[in-house]
């Protein structure tokens, strides 16, 4: 028990750093909102974001499930005590992600220019690149996170896009697209870089072993989550290929990629935030159960709500006014997508509490499941409203496909790992009041003042109505605050809430 109460500590305490992590890939995106845009233009970011969003697709592609394959093999490695076991798996993973992350590139980039041959073929081959750096930087770090080490994991993705977005600064004044491109692939090489260096210590290459024997048990789970994982980003990432398949408007495109960049960093931080407690829920499932998993999902989805709460406030009441100001004039159609896509948060909390379930408990058909259809309501709506609304109408076909996937993965889990709502239900529903306060939207002064009055009210609503409670912060404080006096020997229970 001690043990895993250790596992609880440095869970929490990997957790908050993640937040730190996130809080700076939140003014990351920021910064590439208030810059990028503006300095490319509708047209150009329109086709800068077609490449990135598909080469997403192949990404997910080459990484066969590397993410949740290390936060279900690695967890039982270190608890064995098998490091030669777990050096054994990495250094014989290592070959096989190359060649995954060099065929999905060249997948990529053949598949770019027989749909969009209008496409620059420098900047493609440029993407395509990265997409191989990705593959094998993705795996590296991935190992972290098996390691309940998340903040180290999350060190890769952030450095990526905090040098991506100087990249993308940098090289595009002076190679415009192209320049763009190749600062992205700047990002991606230089992570890949640190990620080898990191990895050095767990590389065996005498136990090298890349017989199917030796490899087929590994491989089947990695592609078993593979398969939802390609689904998921099938269904999120398609929104820029259907805008420019049905205005064949690059524009539009623009208008669509600018609102859904911030959507897609609330989407990276809520499922990253979950995560970071995969290696504690799989040692919980493993000792104690599904009912003290239970309780964990339950607590991290009340917090993911009040998040996507104090998103939605923000949404309703500052939107109209920041999008012009934030991403130029040029972009202010862009402002129409932000509603469904901050509404869309919502769900993404309920799919990610549910995907992180079904990861827990080795059920990745669920995840699967969830995502196509997520994926076939998402094409359908899209091309259905994208016709008559533009890139508005796709961004409320996101919000019907992240319903789909939110209502499809609760209830294949609720047998598995299911868990009580009620609290996060309670959490939405005492936003709703604060919500109406944007019934007395005036100027963008007075909007960021009533901004700032729904936010300290609704969290104060919250602790009036015991959502949240003192004891509640106290305890995750002795969660998160480091010591090893007595208090290690506590029961876990006494550090649930």
């Amino acid at each position: 028990m001690p043990a895993l109460v250790s596992d609880a500590r440095r869970t929490a305490r990997n957790a908050g750093w993640l937040v730190v992590q996130r809080g700076l890939h939140v003014a990351t995106a920021l910064v590439f909102a208030l810059l990028v845009p503006r300095l490319m233009g509708p047209e150009v970011f329109g086709r800068y974001a077609l490449l990135t969003s598909v080469s997403a697709w192949f990404a997910v592609l080459s990484g066969l499930g590397a993410m949740s394959l290390m936060s279900r093999l690695v967890p039982q490695f270190t608890a064995t005590g098998d490091t030669a076991g777990l050096s054994k798996l990495v250094t014989s993973l290592l070959p096989l992600r190359a060649t995954t992350g060099i065929l999905t590139g060249l997948a990529y980039f053949a598949i770019v220019m027989a749909l969009a041959g209008d496409v620059d073929r420098a900047a493609a081959a440029l993407i395509a690149l990265a997409i191989v750096c990705r593959a094998l930087g993705n795996f590296c770090f991935s190992l972290f996170l098996g390691l309940n080490q998340a903040a180290r994991w999350g060190l890769g993705d952030l450095g990526r896009r905090v040098m991506t977005l100087g990249g993308v600064l940098i090289g595009y004044p002076v190679a415009g697209l192209r320049g763009a491109c190749a600062g992205l692939l700047a990002a991606n090489l230089v992570v890949l870089i640190a990620g080898l260096v990191a990895l050095r210590p767990f590389l065996r290459w005498s136990a090298i072993d890349v017989r199917r024997e030796y490899l087929s048990p590994f491989l089947k789970i990695g592609t078993s989550y593979a398969a939802g994982n390609l689904l998921l980003a099938l269904a999120q990432q398609s929104g820029e290929t259907i805008v420019r398949m049905v205005s064949d408007d690059y524009a539009q495109v623009g208008y669509f990629g600018a609102a859904y960049n911030g959507y897609l960093t609330g989407a990276y931080v809520l499922w990253q935030g979950s995560m970071a407690f995969a290696p504690l829920l799989v040692t919980l499932q493993y000792r104690e159960g599904a009912p003290a998993v239970s309780r964990w999902l339950g607590r991290l989805l009340k917090w993911m709500i009040v998040a996507a709460s104090l998103v939605a406030l923000a949404a309703v009441l500052v939107a109209d006014d920041l999008v012009p100001r934030l991403l130029g004039a040029a972009f202010t159609p862009a402002a129409a997508n932000v509603r469904p896509l901050a509404a869309s948060i919502f769900m993404l909390a309920v799919c990610s509490v549910g995907r992180l379930g079904a990861l827990v408990a080795d059920r990745p058909w669920l995840s699967a499941s969830a995502a196509g259809s997520e994926l076939a309501i998402c094409w359908m709506a899209g091309l259905l409203l994208t016709s008559r609304f533009g890139s508005a109408g796709m961004a409320w076909a996101v919000l019907l496909g992240t319903t789909a996937y939110a209502a499809v993965i609760t209830w294949c889990t609720r047998d598995v790992v299911g868990y009580s709502p009620r609290a996060a239900v309670n959490a939405a529903a005492l936003v709703v009041p604060w919500l109406l306060l944007g019934f007395l939207r005036r100027g963008p002064a007075w909007n960021a003042t009533l901004l700032g009055a729904a936010a300290v009210g609704y969290l104060a609503t919250l602790f009036w109505r015991g959502v949240i409670t003192v004891h509640e912060l106290r305890s995750l404080r002795e969660v998160v605050r480091r010591n090893r006096d007595s208090r290690a020997e506590e029961p876990l229970s006494t550090l649930e809430t």
